[in-house]
């Protein structure tokens, strides 16, 4: 990638010479990728692209562009990191921090109270969120490559053990926590969900000679929540109490992640309630955990 980066700038003077010729635009393939030059309005943009797995390479595998003018010059990476990908970090250029799979505890708040919120307990260490962050893609913003905007799309699994002999049900409009008809015994409760997560994220990163990056990043993260259950075990069967359940369909989360290399640490709260107002508890989900990056 240096080699290709440096073959582009080595390649603007050329530019400025096809200029004189007339020719205003120049396209270039090496090694399978191919390089754009264009000229005009007193600026050279260059744009790399990388070749697709057919063979053909198609606008939509841009990797970078560069715009170079009177002596200024501004330049934007391209990303995208899928799992498993063979393809290595470059320790030359920005790495966003988002795709890889993670898992922590979660719990409920209540004005970031964490215990017996609203009246309700959980049993934390039964509580728990999983996920793979699938896809991820950068906006480099500095022309060191320390700060940079990370975004990507995520899909995970939440569940909220609840504590004692109770359940979620929809009574009327309103979710609530209830005990079961009497000589009901649940061996456990849960209330659970999956979701799509989509983040905004402003990340830091700096490198360490040939190790790392060390990274912080800080933003905020829309999550879409589906296949709402309550459900409870007893008489050695699960029973789903309830779906839906007044949760909301849309949320937002604001997320923090630490970490080195490709192992992270996070913490994510939610601003918003998780139940619809008036219809249910007034709870804010709250969840810290490990990740591995890809």
């Amino acid at each position: 990638m240096k080699k290709l980066l440096l073959l582009c700038l080595l390649l603007i003077p050329v530019a400025g010479i096809a200029q004189e010729n007339t020719a205003k635009d120049t396209t270039l393939y090496v090694n399978g990728r191919k390089i754009s030059i264009k000229e005009g309005n007193g600026k050279i943009k260059v744009k790399l692209y990388e070749q697709s797995s057919h063979g053909d390479t198609i606008e939509n595998d841009q990797i970078f562009e560069g715009v170079y003018m009177d002596g200024q010059s501004t330049e934007r990476r391209f990303e995208l990191a899928v799992p498993f990908s063979k393809s290595k970090k470059s320790y030359g250029h920005f790495d966003p921090h988002y795709a890889g799979l993670y898992m922590g505890y979660t719990n409920l708040a209540d004005n970031l109270s964490f215990n017996n919120a609203n009246g309700i307990d959980l049993v934390s260490s039964k509580s728990w969120e999983i996920g793979l962050n699938l896809f991820q893609g950068s906006f480099v913003l500095s022309a060191d490559r320390h700060w940079g905007l990370t975004t990507g799309l995520g899909f995970g699994y939440t569940s909220f053990r609840v504590d004692g002999n109770k359940g979620f049900e929809k009574i009327g409009n309103a979710t609530v926590l209830v005990a079961p008809s009497q000589g009901i015994e649940y061996s456990q409760s849960r209330l659970r969900y999956n979701h799509f997560r989509i983040p905004l994220l402003l990340e830091w990163q700096s490198k360490c000679g040939n190790k790392g990056p060390i990274f912080a990043s800080l933003g905020a993260e829309a999550e879409i929540r589906c296949w709402v259950k309550s459900k409870a075990e007893y008489e050695g069967h699960g029973h789903t109490l309830g779906k839906d359940l007044n949760v909301r369909p849309v949320g937002l989360n604001l997320l923090a992640q630490v970490g080195f290399d490709d192992i992270g640490a996070y913490l994510r709260y939610s601003p918003i309630s998780l139940f619809e107002k008036d219809k249910g508890p007034d709870w804010n989900p709250v969840s810290f955990g490990l990740v591995w990056y890809w």
